[in-house]
């Protein structure tokens, strides 16, 4: 067919579907039902996995959620604790929290089925409107286009926007609108995230071998390693600090406890260490330093990068007799990798010893 019979949109969305039955990405969470679409359940998992975290990270993590928790049902038994346990390493561990609670609504309110509608959707602890349409639009094949990091990407090239996506939203998301398909939105929403991933990179996209880039206005002014155009200035990370205490008992024990449920890695476990300050000098001593006695041997410090800010911490060492800790809860040091505390913690463990 020739391309004055078409208009540049549709000749884009039939030439990526057709790239995508030849090079689609094997993604777990793609497994198609008997009605050629996902399991919604997988979809609504693997987004909120997605959020922050890299595809290769997610799919290991992802077949072993599914295996403990193959369905929307299984997961409604699960207690806190226990997917807070599960999501160790994969951090933002809100996510894990938000999962849950919006399973136990959806089982709840609406009989184990998850909701085909967005304004419902979009109540949902943790769904946002990427994630609200990446599920009607991947699961259901609703006519959307969930605006992921390499769609946008894709968008603001073809277009040549050269203002920062953060600053283009609007435009973005009303140019999307020429991507919407009434009979195969989950293939092409799809195709254009593997497209993106695979040919349109970040950096250094793969021109010579793009099928669009004759309507690509980045690549026409020669600015397609430029656009997406970034914040021009980067703000430096903030700097906290804290002091994290080991403390051991005669029986290779040492003492854990658990956070708060709000905050940083909320309800997690942890060694204890000091508020977390933006100053050193704000610095006051967790309680067990007095129970201790003051008896710590400085063992080093360690930074820590979290999204918004570096952890500066300083660690301390210090050995006593069990009947001191009794009403303490404790863990064997061999158990630590399989404990479900987050990635800091067992930093903290490792670089004491």
């Amino acid at each position: 067919m020739k391309l004055l019979k078409k208009n540049k949109e549709t000749f884009i969305q039939s030439t990526i579907l057709a790239w995508y039955k030849q090079n689609k990405r094997i993604l777990p969470w793609r497994k198609l039902q008997r009605n050629k679409l996902p399991k919604p359940y997988y979809i609504l998992v693997s987004e909120f996995m997605l959020q922050q975290t890299t595809v290769n990270t997610v799919i290991k993590r992802f077949n072993e959620f599914i295996t403990l928790w193959p369905s929307s049902r299984d997961l409604n038994n699960v207690t806190e604790n226990r997917i807070l346990k599960f999501w160790s390493g994969l951090g933002y561990y809100n996510r894990a929290k938000n999962l849950l609670k919006t399973i136990k609504i959806i089982n709840k309110d609406y009989n184990f089925k998850i909701p085909k509608d967005y304004n419902t959707l979009i109540t949902l602890p943790g769904v946002g409107d990427y994630t609200a349409k990446a599920i009607l639009g991947i699961a259901y094949n609703y006519s959307v286009m969930p605006l992921d990091v390499n769609i946008e990407r894709i968008i603001v090239r073809l277009y040549g926007i050269k203002t920062p996506i953060n600053l283009s939203k609007i435009k973005i998301k009303s140019l999307a609108l020429n991507y919407h398909s009434l009979n195969q939105a989950s293939d092409l929403i799809q195709s254009f995230m593997d497209y993106g991933s695979t040919i349109c990179l970040p950096r250094n996209p793969k021109c010579q071998e793009c099928l669009i880039s004759k309507f690509c206005k980045a690549k026409k002014i020669n600015m397609q390693n430029e656009i997406p155009f970034k914040k021009l200035a980067i703000k430096k990370k903030k700097i906290k600090y804290t002091r994290a205490y080991i403390v051991e008992n005669n029986s290779g024990d040492i003492l854990i406890r658990r956070r708060i449920s709000s905050g940083m890695l909320p309800s997690m476990l942890e060694v204890p260490n000091d508020d977390w300050v933006n100053e050193k000098k704000l610095l006051n001593r967790d309680s067990i330093y007095l129970v201790v006695n003051k008896k710590f041997i400085y063992k080093g410090s360690l930074i820590y990068s979290f999204s918004h800010f570096d952890l500066e911490i300083s660690i301390f060492r210090s050995s006593i007799d069990r009947k001191k800790l009794k009403g303490y809860t404790l863990l064997k040091l061999n158990k630590i990798s399989l404990s479900g505390m987050p990635t800091v913690m067992k930093q903290i463990v490792k670089k004491a010893y």
